[in-house]
């Protein structure tokens, strides 16, 4: 396919351990000399629904961001970290607490509607010029007083499972919305602290992960144009 001028989407599943950017640049290596973008990262710890865009259909990006995301979390309470998921450094414990399905139900109805919500620290949101990330790395606390709250729209939040320090969640939401920081307020919220331990996303808008081709899959696939959809049908799926 190198060489010709191709005008599409690929829908992929991307595994956990895996960054976006991976993906984005190995499809670039197999479109060349086509551009390549995406519809919205996921990161590294997450799993799920990653649209990559080749051509002119990397000018659907804001088309993709205005629509509704879905995904399932796992939610580890009694610990504060500093990215809000599994790779940050512990910023404190709360051990001995006693959460019950309830509480966690009860806190969970009161984030639907429109909120306002403060990105994680470690987060490419733009403060002064630099990504909060980047202000994250040398002051944690310096990059945290420097973000302002983002209104975000909750349509469905459930809890799915509950087992004593740890919430199985669904959650559909608007774009520009930090699954990471609904963990964190969650853990604020019921004074144990939280963290996001699992992520993956499930749907954006109309599409399903189901209609997704697997990373590992895309790898070996001799074929490449049976699985990029064309730009109108796209805008018609989602």
């Amino acid at each position: 396919m190198k060489g010709e001028i191709i005008e599409g989407v690929l829908l992929v599943d991307k595994p956990t351990g895996v960054f976006s950017s991976r993906v984005v640049n190995f499809t670039k290596k197999l479109v060349k000399p086509n551009k390549v973008g995406h519809g919205g990262t996921l990161d590294k710890f997450a799993s799920g629904l990653l649209i990559v865009t080749i051509g002119k259909a990397t000018k659907l990006f804001e088309t993709i961001k205005s629509v509704s995301k879905s995904y399932i979390a796992t939610v580890k309470f009694g610990e504060v970290k500093t990215t809000d998921d599994i790779y940050g450094t512990t910023i404190s414990k709360v051990e001995n607490f006693n959460l019950t399905y309830e509480m966690v139900k009860r806190v969970l109805n009161d984030m639907k509607g429109e909120i306002l919500q403060i990105p994680p620290a470690f987060s490419s949101v733009h403060i002064t010029g630099m990504r909060a990330y980047q202000i994250a790395k040398k002051n944690y606390y310096a990059a945290l007083r420097s973000l302002s709250p983002r209104r975000v729209f909750i349509y469905d939040i459930r809890l799915l499972d509950f087992s004593g320090d740890v919430a199985v969640i669904a959650v559909e939401c608007s774009g520009g919305t930090y699954i990471r920081s609904i963990a964190r307020d969650l853990g604020q919220i019921l004074g144990t602290g939280a963290y996001l331990e699992k992520l993956r996303r499930m749907k954006i808008g109309n599409i399903s992960v189901d209609d997704a081709i697997k990373f590992e899959d895309l790898k070996s696939n001799t074929d490449l144009k049976s699985v990029i959809i064309p730009k109108e049908k796209f805008l018609k799926m989602i």
